[in-house]
């Protein structure tokens, strides 16, 4: 069975005549006439009564007509869609700025030499600001750690979007490498007590507030740099999602060590997601598709 042949049996249904049906489609009438009948063999039935008047539908035919009006919107759909990427596009995404190096070089890039006519724009936006990127409309698909007390899922199910989990990483402890701890084999509920953690003075920062009770202090600080420079000389520590985390220059420059958190009652995963808003262009579903099944490819803890 081949897409001309429902073409043909489907356009001499809607004129009523084999000769009309050649006529529209711009060939000959027998040509339709033996493209119609070799579907009625393969069938092992009639599709079409023949008369004088024209021909019309038998219940095969009515059945069938159905069926091949369908197939035939879809292949159109099918060679729409590639002259839509051939066309290019954009997608728009927003991304919690820990994520955007892995995004961007794992996912982004290589998305790009496949499909170099999309552009994929990427936005830094801290997770507390992610649900209202998208209600704005300013982003259609967001990359983002699940963070307690947001409520991120509850508020992206109620805008009807879609939410796929992408990876789940491990929380660490970064602490600077020249601080005698980072050389101790293995660290202790007891070890905490001597350091302090620093993480974000705002409000939202709920997972660092979580471990904050277990240490001898704390600091909060407005920006990550701040925060850093305060782990490189040794009077704080930070805790982090460690797969993403790794690709920081400081972590990367050996400034900073991971440490496992010796605190075994705690749940210490970082949930990564993607969520999608109902409506997407081509090139946004495209990318979508890719990023759902290629972020955790080759990622290790």
């Amino acid at each position: 069975m081949r897409l001309e042949q429902l073409e043909y049996f489907v356009t001499a249904a809607d004129t009523g005549a084999i000769s009309a049906a050649a006529q529209k489609l711009g060939i000959s009438q027998p040509a339709v006439s033996a493209a119609v009948r070799s579907l009625e063999e393969e069938l092992g039935s009639p599709l079409l009564k023949r008369g004088n008047s024209g021909v019309s539908l038998t219940p095969l035919g009515r059945l069938t007509y159905k069926d091949a009006r369908s197939i035939l919107e879809l292949a159109q759909n099918i060679l729409a869609r590639g002259k839509g990427v051939e066309a290019g596009g954009t997608a728009a995404v927003c991304a919690q700025p820990l994520l955007s190096f892995h995004l961007t070089s794992g996912i982004v890039l290589p998305f790009r030499k496949l499909h170099p006519k999309i552009e994929v724009f990427v936005r830094n936006v801290p997770n507390v600001d992610i649900i209202s990127d998208l209600k704005s409309g300013r982003s259609n698909i967001a990359v983002t750690l699940v963070a307690m007390g947001l409520k991120i899922r509850e508020q992206a199910m109620g805008m009807g979007c879609q939410i796929v989990p992408l990876y789940t990483d491990r929380r660490k402890m970064f602490i600077g490498s020249g601080h005698p701890l980072a050389h101790k084999k293995e660290l202790t509920p007891q070890d905490l007590k001597t350091l302090r953690i620093a993480y974000y003075s705002h409000s939202a920062d709920h997972v660092s507030s979580r471990y904050s009770p277990y240490f001898g202090g704390e600091y909060r600080l407005a920006n990550r740099d701040d925060i850093l420079d305060l782990v490189i000389r040794n009077e704080a520590v930070f805790i982090q999602a460690g797969t993403m985390f790794r690709h920081d220059y400081r972590v990367r420059k050996g400034m900073m060590a991971a440490r496992d958190i010796p605190l075994p009652d705690m749940d210490h995963s970082a949930p990564i997601v993607a969520i999608r808003t109902p409506e997407l262009s081509l090139a946004e579903r495209l990318f979508w598709e890719y990023l759902i099944e290629n972020f955790a490819r080759d990622l290790q803890e």
